[in-house]
């Protein structure tokens, strides 16, 4: 019975040896911890003991606690995650600077209509470095604590290539009947309103969306606009040749085209079969913006030179380096004649032209695709146009009709 109580006091002695003692901090909430083969109590005190940390030119003193010093399992020092962000972070925003990205600046200059800004590189703490110091040297004097680069999410290199002239085209205004002020204010503010419009990758472009119907509300003034085979007076008139011009470096950007009208016969301002007229309600001008970064649109006019152009910015094609556009007449159609009406309150030997006789004319416009050397590498037909023939209209007084 003595040896079966001996027995019975030294399992008991040995169960208690093998509990914990003392309360441990849970190491879930440690990233960075010294591991030894052997842990030994650390005789530092995370709550008294001080810290020089030297950053730049600054010594600041913290405790170890402050930075997320803890006395982990068996003694060891740890850090605790959440107290040690926190002081990162407090030491970010006073050391550390962001990374600036690289930007882009638009202006009315149409020769430099993009301008952009350097990117510049930032600087932080090196968290996992610091870390590790806090815990290999805690009971040193001092830590010197160390900056690293942060390099910026977007770079001008980077700009340069997703925005990049694509497609320039000019169209002149010179002349008489395309001068008149009333027509130069509607194209100067059809080119006004598009002037900076940026079209999402996949988006689709629509001309009268952008430049709202053509109206005395809208800010248009009356100009000469083709109507039922003849000049009239409408609001907006002149807003084509804006379209028109679009249009042309739409297609010398290889974009697609989902909606365009040709005018009821060739205009003076594009070669045949370039044109793209728009009405309000009626007819559009669209296209897709089919790559893969974001397409911004410039237009200018210049009433000194008379001109009007259109820029586009985007994403260049690998595919080509430029494309040049052509266009020629294919053919004539059958002429309609003139018809000839009473207009019994006309003077005696009157003679009115309401509308004039137009011949009818077919063309057909080609896209050449030529690489950096100057080679062509395709030609396809962009469009096939076919403007009809007008029959023209005459009013008469009475003895001429006889």
């Amino acid at each position: 019975m003595k040896h079966v109580i001996i027995l019975l006091v030294l399992m008991v002695l040995m169960c208690g040896c093998s509990g914990s003692t003392g309360e441990e901090v849970s190491r879930s909430t440690f990233f960075w911890k010294r591991e030894t083969a052997s842990p030994s109590p650390t005789p530092l005190d995370p709550e008294t003991k001080t810290v020089d940390l030297c950053v730049g030119n600054d010594v600041i003193s913290y405790r170890l606690s402050e930075m997320g010093v803890v006395v982990g399992s068996a003694g060891a020092l740890a850090i605790d995650q959440n107290v040690f962000a926190a002081f990162i972070q407090r030491l970010n925003e006073r050391y550390g600077t962001p990374a600036q990205d690289a930007q882009i600046l638009y202006s009315d200059d149409p020769t430099e209509p993009i301008t952009f800004v350097d990117e510049a590189v930032g600087q932080r703490i090196m968290e996992d470095t610091l870390a590790q110091a806090l815990i290999e040297e805690a009971d040193a004097a001092s830590i010197t604590v160390d900056l690293e680069p942060v390099a910026a999410g977007v770079t001008a290199k980077e700009l340069r290539t997703k925005y990049a002239l694509v497609a320039e085209y000019t169209t002149s205004f010179k002349g008489s009947t395309l001068s008149r002020k009333n027509r130069v204010n509607n194209m100067a503010l059809a080119a006004q309103r598009i002037n900076g419009v940026v079209v999402a990758p996949g988006e689709e472009f629509s001309m009268n969306e952008i430049i709202l119907d053509r109206s005395k509300e809208n800010g248009y003034y009356l100009a000469p606009a083709i109507r039922n085979g003849t000049y009239e007076q409408e609001y907006g008139g002149g807003v084509c040749q804006v379209s028109s011009t679009l249009f042309n470096a739409v297609m010398m950007a290889d974009l697609p085209v989902t909606e365009r009208h040709h005018h009821s016969w060739p205009m003076t301002y594009v070669p045949i079969g370039r044109d793209a007229t728009i009405s309000t309600g009626y007819k559009d001008f669209k296209f897709v913006n089919d790559t893969e970064g974001e397409l911004v649109i410039f237009a200018h006019l210049d009433r000194k030179a008379k001109t009007v152009t259109v820029q586009l910015y985007g994403i260049h094609s690998a595919d080509f380096d430029h494309i040049e556009v052509t266009s020629k007449r294919t053919g004539s159609l059958p002429a309609k004649g003139t018809k000839v009406l009473l207009d019994e309150s006309l003077s005696a030997g009157s003679r009115v032209e309401e509308r004039k006789e137009r011949r009818g004319k077919t063309s057909v416009t080609y896209k050449e695709y030529y690489d950096a050397g100057g080679q062509l590498i395709r030609k396809e037909i962009a469009c096939e146009d076919s403007y009809p023939s007008i029959e023209g209209l005459v009013y008469v007084s009475s003895d001429v009709y006889r």
